[in-house]
């Protein structure tokens, strides 16, 4: 009890930022299923200090960041668990999602103060389609970046896979963020995000299931199927953002055009990152069968670019326009945190030759 006073004083005391979002993790993830009232109270004060540092210009350093996002991604993955899993904790306690939403308030505020016209002027709607289509293909994230060459033409056997375990946060959940975007949508979008989902579920074989493609590959190369909620401190800080950005925009619905942003930006990159890295893996010996997830990416993928402009976007911008502000930053957003993300690899994994 005196060590929760003391920790209760330094909060009041004035805590930095950094310093409360690297207590608060361990705190979350060691106690939250059996916490008392104090230990609540103590997470709440620690998740509002980190999250006024994380709306500040400045933000928090990386260490705070990692904290902050660990966290989220521990939340999202957690509440879609189900309660028959073995990794399954009690997650439906309001001050789970009073945790989240404090935490999200601060990541959004920097987010939209960073990405808020990171394109310029929107164009008209009728400019929309080539407007969006430009922006995404010149972006550097696209398969110009130096990565997608290092992984074709470079990488060793367990740098592609380390690659692959690190993609697993937002890779493994792909099915579900779409799941969670279905609801309260109808007409022509919600066609389109069936198309979507039915090949994420294998059009109904759920061998083909790209979730479980996904999972057969990572028990080729040896890699825990369970990894993305077993060792959540196992994946850097741009792939926690990357997944978590995602989660963000569909636990909460105001956010649904941002959501649909990401899609877009998604389906409109230039094809090839995906093809480098079967080069990639068919250079070090491993065969077609094993990477039929990848494979499989490399024709869906191109199918749906046109689905989501034509049957989502462009009519929501007909009846709604004012959205178009929104949607273009779920686009930034998909962008900028995928470029942070080749960035971080292409110094993870040559250093970990």
């Amino acid at each position: 009890m005196a060590e929760r006073a003391s920790d209760r004083r330094a909060y009041e005391d004035g805590l930095t930022a950094t310093a409360a979002a690297t207590a608060l993790w361990p705190i979350f993830r060691d106690r939250v299923a059996g916490a008392d009232e104090e230990q609540w109270r103590d997470m709440l004060d620690l998740a509002a200090i980190a999250a006024a540092g994380l709306a500040q210009e400045d933000g928090l350093d990386p260490v705070g960041d990692l904290a902050v996002h660990r966290m989220l991604y521990a939340i999202y993955a957690g509440r879609i668990l189900v309660p028959w899993s073995p990794q399954w904790r009690d997650l439906d306690d309001v001050r789970v999602d009073l945790l989240r939403r404090t935490l999200e308030t601060g990541w959004e505020a920097a987010e939209r103060r960073r990405l808020t016209g990171f394109f310029g002027p929107l164009p008209q709607v009728t400019d929309f389609a080539g407007w969006a289509t430009h922006h995404c293909q010149a972006h550097r994230s696209n398969v110009g970046h130096p990565l997608f060459d290092f992984l074709s033409d470079r990488a060793s056997f367990d740098q592609l896979r380390s690659f692959i375990v690190q993609e697993t946060p937002f890779d493994i959940h792909f099915g579900d963020i779409v799941a969670m975007m279905l609801p309260g949508v109808h007409g022509g979008a919600k066609a389109e995000f069936s198309r979507n989902f039915w090949d994420e579920m294998g059009r109904g074989d759920q061998r083909l299931a790209h979730r479980q493609l996904r999972l057969d590959m990572m028990t080729a190369l040896g890699v825990r199927e369970d990894v993305h909620v077993t060792e959540v401190e196992a994946f850097c800080l741009e792939e926690l953002r990357l997944a978590n950005m995602y989660f963000h925009s569909v636990f909460n619905r105001a956010l649904l055009p941002q959501a649909i942003g990401m899609m877009l930006a998604t389906e409109l990159m230039v094809p090839g990152r995906l093809d480098r890295q079967i080069q990639g893996w068919r250079r070090v010996g491993l065969d077609d069968d094993t990477m039929r997830y990848l494979i499989e990416h490399t024709v869906v993928d191109i199918e749906h670019a046109a689905g989501w402009m034509n049957e989502v976007v462009l009519p929501m911008l007909a009846e709604r326009p004012e959205v178009m502000g929104e949607i273009v930053l779920g686009m930034a957003r998909r962008l900028e945190h995928a470029a942070a993300v080749c960035d971080r690899m292409m110094m993870l994994l040559p250093a970990a030759a």
